[in-house]
């Protein structure tokens, strides 16, 4: 099975290797499980410092790395996410309509399904099989509820 495997720096400038399985690329992030903990990932692409054919490689460049040397790599966001899409699945009536309610105050478009340019589906304690599939097979991101208000609150997508 073909993995990614990359060194990474995350919002709290902290440079770690990863190595994802079952990868899907969005324009802007990649999402997969990740070997070492064998949980769903998601990563922003303008973070990864260096990609490797293998885990081997990227633990032994690692090792060399001046990890401070990639604090440019961090930058705050300019303004919340605007006009993007999500849907929201798996909640009970009134959670989800209060998180479209904050979903709309922030600029973002809902959808009740996966449509061609969902990049975020958000996905509460209930959550089919079907859609979440469905979404992964078109690189959307997949948020859970905490994930999605510290989304909107920092503009940052957490890395689990």
């Amino acid at each position: 099975m073909a993995s990614r495997n990359f060194i990474y720096i995350n919002a709290k400038r902290i440079v770690k290797v990863f190595s994802l399985l079952q990868v899907s690329d969005s324009e802007l992030h990649i999402q997969g499980i990740c070997s070492q903990s064998n949980t769903l990932k998601t990563f922003r692409k303008d973070r990864i410092i260096e990609e490797f054919d293998t885990l081997d490689d990227a633990l032994l460049r690692y090792e060399t790395l001046n990890k401070s040397q990639y604090d440019h790599y961090v930058t705050s966001p300019k303004k919340k996410p605007s006009l993007l899409e999500v849907c929201f699945t798996g909640f009970k009536k009134n959670d989800k309509d209060r998180l479209i309610t904050l979903a709309e105050e922030n600029k973002l478009l809902v959808r009740s399904s996966v449509t061609q340019n969902l990049q975020f589906l958000c996905c509460g304690y209930n959550a089919g099989p079907t859609k979440v599939t469905a979404a992964r097979m078109k690189g959307v991101i997949i948020l859970s509820e905490d994930e999605f208000s510290t989304m909107l609150d920092t503009g940052e997508l957490p890395e689990s």
